[in-house]
């Protein structure tokens, strides 16, 4: 009998052509292609749904109408286009819930009902090619999905645990569930001794953890890393996750793995990034109530350093933004848990290699549900590491998004754009995220 391998990676487009030629009188044998990537980059950045983003790309998912429940009454009402510097509208657990309304979409109005409870009703935008032109191309370029979803239906703090520990605790009563009290900018171990966050079975305790996240166990299995954040007193540092673990902030991992944002564009056109590396903005650079056309200048700028840099073909950098920041999204999250799923955020895979096996007639658009532990997942297989046994071990990983047969995209070196008077730009002391 002889023997035909079919490399797991080739898109199925290639698997139908090896199928049409005929298998007669073979054995099938399937084996693992190696895989070309040596580095993922996870970038992310700050409060937009997919539909206040992406809402009118073609070939998605998208919504340009709403649903608003006034008087108890659903209502239609056409989506107002997204401005540069959008309000700040509430996205913590109770209001994300308010949101969803049971699964039906119809009460952001109701959320935040002091800046979005009359008409025209502003959380209710969807964006546009004009107000992020760089971002559409990257997506016409590469990969956008447009299933993924946040992890955690509430604000940044859980859901940015999830992004490091495929989970906000080690198991769901004892997950932190919405951000730490007022900390002036710092968040986890560094906070306050007063500050508390409340954990889903309602104890409140210190937010500093000692359960297990991926950047401990690509330590214990050689595999480098670095997270790539803003430092204080820039208030961008709230996003910095590790920060919430104590076995990494206060400990000598913290110095020599944890590095500010600034350096990553440098190592990046020097060949020196790690097999993996968090990237998190500054405040000014994130999209949270923030310019959009400053948010973007800052997440093209990394994304150029490592696009002209030694390490573009292999790498994957993926792009997502941590939780819907009170915006609307017409698609409800499925309910996998009591945590999550949260909205609907935009998730763009950048790489060589991107392209949606699964749709092969757009295959730079990808339906194939993820969320934030896709990722996490996605790093265990490529570098061979154990799992988390959280959100890792049920989502989907990246693959439906990645084809290593062949180099599918060359590099899309974008410019930065002129933003004008976007406001200022230093960070407040305080994120009430």
């Amino acid at each position: 009998m002889k023997t035909l391998r079919l490399f797991i990676g080739l898109t199925l487009v290639g698997m139908s052509v090896v199928l049409m030629g005929g298998l007669s009188g073979y054995m099938l044998e399937r084996v693992h292609a190696q895989s070309p990537i040596h580095h993922i980059v996870f970038i992310l950045k700050e409060n937009h749904t997919f539909d206040n983003y992406f809402g009118a790309f073609p070939g998605v998912n998208g919504a340009t109408t709403g649903v608003v429940k006034i008087n108890g009454v659903d209502k239609t009402i056409p989506l107002n286009p997204a401005p540069d510097h959008p309000s700040d509208y509430c996205h913590h657990w109770y209001c994300a819930h308010k949101d969803y309304d049971n699964g039906k979409m119809d009460a952001f109005n109701l959320g935040d009902p002091t800046l979005c409870g009359n008409a025209p009703y502003m959380c209710y935008q969807v964006g546009s090619k004009k107000l992020i032109p760089n971002y559409w191309s990257l997506a016409k370029h590469y990969v956008l999905n447009d299933n993924t979803f946040s992890s955690i239906n509430s604000a940044s703090f859980p859901n940015h645990l999830f992004t490091v520990a495929a989970g906000s605790g080690p198991d769901i009563p004892t997950s932190a569930k919405d951000n730490p009290g007022n900390t002036f900018g710092v968040w986890g171990c560094d906070s306050p001794s007063t500050i508390r966050v409340t954990l889903y079975n309602g104890t409140k305790v210190y937010p500093c953890f000692t359960f297990s996240n991926l950047a401990d166990e690509m330590t214990q299995n050689n595999v480098s890393w670095k997270y790539y954040a803003a430092f204080p007193p820039d208030s961008g540092y709230s996003w910095s996750a590790l920060d919430a673990f104590k076995q990494d902030r206060e400990t000598s991992v913290w110095a020599s793995h944890v590095v500010n944002w600034r350096n990553f564009a440098a190592d990046a056109q020097a060949g020196n990034l790690p097999a993996f590396s968090w990237l998190t903005p500054p405040y000014a650079g994130s999209e949270h109530a923030t310019s959009t056309c400053v948010g973007e200048n800052w997440s093209v700028q990394q994304i150029n350093a490592v696009m002209s840099g030694p390490d573009w073909s292999s790498t994957v950098i993926i792009l997502t933004w941590d939780d819907f920041g009170g915006f609307y999204d017409h698609v409800a999250p499925p309910k996998i848990d009591a945590l999550g799923y949260g909205f609907r955020v935009p998730f763009m895979v950048i790489s060589p290699y991107a392209y949606a096996s699964g749709n092969p007639s757009n295959p730079h658009v990808d339906h194939m549900q993820l969320e934030f532990s896709s990722v996490l997942k996605f790093a265990e297989e490529v570098f061979n590491l154990p799992s988390l046994n959280r959100r890792d071990t049920t989502s989907a990983d990246l693959m439906s998004a990645l084809d290593f047969s062949q180099v599918h995209d060359g590099t899309d070196i974008l410019s930065q754009r002129n933003c004008g008077a976007v406001g200022p730009e230093n960070p407040p002391a305080v994120i009430d995220d």
